[in-house]
């Protein structure tokens, strides 16, 4: 859906409509966020990360993505 977005010239509104942004642990994302903090984390870093997932609530409950991102940082941090 990313390539059809860039293609398309669509615009961010419509990419969010796309649904191609998704939070960490949404099995449709494209972003290896296990590989990006298993190096932040051999690196020694300790500061923030934010990670912004822009979605349509009618196709992506906040609730249900937030408690799958929350329930994937927990596991790939051992929090």
């Amino acid at each position: 859906m990313a390539e059809k977005v860039k293609s398309d010239h669509l615009s961010f509104q419509e990419g969010i409509m796309q649904r191609v942004f998704t939070v960490p642990g949404d099995s449709q994302g494209m972003v290896d966020f296990r590989s990006i903090l298993t190096t932040l984390g051999n690196a020694g870093y300790e500061g923030w990360l934010v990670v912004e997932a822009e979605q349509d609530p009618a196709t992506a409950c906040p609730l249900k993505y937030a408690k799958m991102a929350r329930a994937y940082l927990t596991e790939v941090l051992g929090w």
